[in-house]
């Protein structure tokens, strides 16, 4: 891994040793610059965030209303204003559009003084979107992904991952592009629009 790209991450400073294997968290620091994320590096008591977190809920919510209050409230009422569709839970649709929209490293994360980290050595990625899971799996010799239930044909495509549940996709001649079948529910995007799947109207109100 480059430093460029230790950069980007989020670095967990180590404190003292509350068991054997777990220390308190003295410092978490989310993506700094790269000048910074060499100075981490060199005191040799960093670890990279594996975004891999376990909060009790009450823990959690205490530290959201701490840290976010507008953001704790937000949630509670889209909840509390929400409906129940099998076992499906809506919340209220334009209550949660309106909370403040912030990650968990820097709403809490960056914040929480009751935080822990567990050091580990593994093969680890953080698949947090559909070219990261393309990038996991395994490819043909163009590069092209099939997942699901669903028939697929692609022809005189390269770095194309199709995700269907059902539905037969037929793809001709695409590059770097992504298909995802769900139900009734289609998405195509670019691999370089991958970033902004969460501003559909749809993913926004699931």
């Amino acid at each position: 891994m480059t430093h460029r790209l230790r950069g980007i991450l989020a670095y967990l400073k180590r404190g003292e040793a509350i068991s054997e294997h777990a220390f308190r968290t003295a410092q978490f620091v989310e993506k700094p610059d790269l000048e910074r994320a060499k100075a981490f590096l060199a005191e040799g008591i960093y670890a990279w965030n594996g975004g891999i977190f376990a909060f009790r809920v009450k823990d959690f919510l205490r530290e959201l209303a701490q840290h976010r209050p507008l953001i704790a409230a937000g949630v509670a009422e889209a909840v509390a204003k929400g409906t129940q569709d099998g076992q499906r839970f809506h919340p209220d649709a334009a209550l949660f559009a309106a909370v403040p929209s912030d990650s968990v490293d820097y709403a809490v994360m960056e914040n929480t003084t009751r935080a822990a980290m567990v050091p580990a050595d593994m093969s680890w990625s953080d698949i947090g979107n559909w070219h990261a899971l393309h990038e996991a799996l395994h490819r043909d010799d163009d590069g092209n992904s099939v997942r699901g239930v669903g028939e697929v044909e692609l022809v005189d495509c390269r770095n194309v991952l199709v995700d269907s549940d059902g539905p037969r996709v037929s793809v001709i001649g695409l590059e770097d592009v992504i298909v995802v079948v769900d139900g009734n529910d289609i998405m195509i995007t670019t691999v370089s629009g991958v970033q902004k799947v969460g501003k559909l109207f749809g993913a926004v109100n699931q």
